[in-house]
Order: structure tokens, then C-alpha cells, then sequence
């Protein structure tokens, strides 16, 4: 039986309200050359029902006897994928038509990339939509899994032959975070991208891990982001850790001064440290760094808040100045030729 080009990998659990959706957005993808494999991870609602329903003959079921949470079901179905690519995919989310496909071309066309993602469509089902565009180049995706977040999870699509031979998995230690956890560690060996253009509508609702297992969710990446740190080599104080956890993870909007300070310094240690390291391409992590400081005080006003002033005197700013004066001078030299 020969291989299919790529295998979507999906995970439900309880999903009856919005699963035979996400199943339609796979099945109707204008690339029909795919394997779907499903867990039911031994839902007490009406999902395996639902899975059962279907007649198509892509559709590749797996019954749970006990509930295994989704990393370990992602770990199998990672060991059970026998397409060129895994493509993710979330049992509330919707695949736009051309999804497949377009990543296909571009991972045929890119052999140096390993992991695409691309820009989603965030919606709540009332009719409210905002695009969430993604760093497209992988300097600034390894910086964003430092600072924050990217590489949304039911986005990407992987090599996984290039997974395999670097011997990279799902760790079963992240019950939530779990792609957090890979991205970070792959990002060393292996070439990312993103794709700017909304290939995906992720839904945004109550149940949603997201929101469920927020606290978890939050812990599992503040440990990956100290273990990026101790790569780096940084030494760092508790209010200094405290505060680069709260800006990456979006708790920052009552930031005091002193807040703002410790994140400040932090983010210079990193800076400083990275120049030994060399982990992160430089100029991007100072672009970042600062534009990140930036943004929290920027909230800080928003939010009527007059420790966002501290900008104006942050050590960061200098390298904010320098990199809008570079755009600068980019766009003179531009109008200029």
C-alpha cells in the first residue's frame, strides 16, 4: 500500500460540539492525498459515535481504552504517521480548503525547512474574526519561543523523516506546552517558517485547553524558557525571572516600574549572553528583545498605567532607536534608488 504525501494527526477528547467540522475541513482539502488519524481519547460524550459515522476510507480511528491526554496520543500517532509530512490539527479548529496543499508546495519548493506554520484566523463563532500573522523567518521564530510564543500547534506541518533522523519527539513530561517543548529543541537542529497567510480558523471558546489548563499551561513553558535561559548561561534574580515569565506568558498588564526594570535587565543579561553563545542570530534577538519591552509599556499606558513611562528610559531603548533608524534608512535608500 503506498505511502500517503502527508498524515493529519488529531486528538479528542468530549469535541462532539464542533468535531464533524473539523473533520469536513479535513476531508474537503483540495490535496486529497492524506491519511487521518483520529484518537478518542475514551470521550464520554457522543465523539466516538460521531468518528464512527464516517465512511471514508482516509480516516484511520483509534479507540482509547483509558484517557492518555494529548501528548501521548500525539507520541503514537507520530510512531503510526506514514505520510512524507504530519500535518497538526485540533478537534475545534477549522482547515481552510487550500491548507494541505499550500504547505505541501512550499515544504517541496523549501527543502530546508523542516516545520511550517502559517497565519491563523482566531474566531469565537458570533462572527467575530482578527488574523494572528506569525514571524515568517526562523531567526525570529527561535527568538519568539524565548520571548513568547509561536508556531501555533494545529497550524504546522512537518517533515518527518527530519524529525526521526534527529531523533525528536512529543515528551510526554508536557501534558500541555508539548509543542512549546519540541519547537524550542528543534529549533537547534532543524529550519522553521511560517507561511503569512491564514491557512487555519482557530476557534476561541471556554473549553478550550488553553483557558482550562492555563496555570499548567503557563508553568510547563516558564520551564522552558529557564531552560533556554541556562543554554544562554544567564544568571538572573527571582524578580528578574518573575518578570520576563509574566511578559512572555501576557500577565503584564498592571506592570509597576520595578516590574519593568527587572525585565529590562533581564533582557539585556540575554543579550549579553548570547553574544558569548551565539544560540539566537543577534541583531534579531535585540530587535525583539526591545521591541518586546516596548509593547509591555505601550499596555502598561493603555491601561492608564504611568509605569509604562519607563520606556523612555529603559536600557533597551537604544537598540529600539537604532533598529527604527536602520528601517529608516532602508526605506530612504529604497525611495532613493
Amino acid at each position: 500500500m503506498p505511502s500517503p504525501k502527508v498524515t493529519v494527526l488529531m486528538s479528542a477528547f468530549n469535541a462532539e460540539i464542533f468535531l464533524r467540522e473539523a473533520i469536513d475541513s479535513v476531508l474537503k482539502q483540495s490535496l486529497e492525498d492524506f491519511e487521518f488519524i483520529i484518537f478518542d481519547d475514551k470521550s464520554t460524550d457522543h465523539t466516538l459515535q460521531i468518528l464512527k459515522e464516517y465512511r471514508d476510507a482516509r480516516l484511520v480511528i483509534r479507540s482509547n481504552l483509558e484517557n492518555q491526554g494529548l501528548t501521548r496520543n500525539l507520541v503514537l500517532g507520530m510512531e503510526m504517521a506514514r505520510g512524507k509530512y504530519v500535518a497538526r490539527m485540533d478537534a475545534d479548529d477549522i482547515c481552510l480548503p487550500n491548507r494541505l496543499q499550500s504547505q505541501v508546495d512550499y515544504l517541496e519548493q523549501h527543502p530546508e525547512i523542516s516545520v511550517l506554520g502559517s497565519s491563523v484566523m482566531f474566531f469565537d463563532g458570533h462572527g467575530h474574526e482578527i488574523i494572528g500573522s506569525q514571524p515568517e523567518c526562523h531567526e525570529a521564530i527561535q527568538c519568539e519561543l524565548l520571548f513568547g510564543f509561536t508556531m501555533l500547534h494545529p497550524s504546522v506541518m512537518m517533515r518527518r523523516a527530519d524529525l526521526e533522523r534527529r531523533g525528536l519527539k512529543y515528551d510526554p513530561h508536557f501534558i500541555c506546552s508539548q509543542d512549546h517543548d519540541l519547537w524550542t529543541r528543534a529549533s537547534r537542529v532543524l529550519r522553521f517558517a511560517n507561511l503569512n497567510q491564514p491557512l487555519l480558523k482557530m476557534r476561541e471558546h471556554r473549553a478550550k485547553i488553553g483557558r482550562t489548563k492555563r496555570s499548567k499551561q503557563m508553568m510547563l513553558s516558564d520551564e522552558i524558557r529557564r531552560r533556554q535561559l541556562d543554554e544562554l548561561g544567564v544568571i538572573y534574580t527571582d524578580a528578574e525571572l518573575a518578570a520576563f515569565n509574566a511578559g512572555a506568558g501576557g500577565v503584564f498588564l498592571q506592570g509597576t516600574v520595578e516590574q519593568l526594570a527587572s525585565y529590562d535587565r533581564m533582557v539585556g543579561k540575554i543579550i549579553a549572553a548570547n553574544q558569548a553563545k551565539n544560540l539566537f542570530h543577534q541583531p534579531t534577538l535585540e530587535r525583539i528583545g526591545a521591541a518586546k519591552l516596548r509593547g509591555l509599556c505601550r499596555m502598561a499606558l493603555l491601561q492608564h498605567n504611568p509605569a509604562g513611562r519607563y520606556y523612555w528610559r529603559s536600557q533597551l531603548r537604544a537598540l529600539d532607536d537604532m533598529s527604527f533608524r536602520d528601517r529608516l534608512g532602508l526605506m530612504y535608500r529604497s525611495v532613493s534608488l
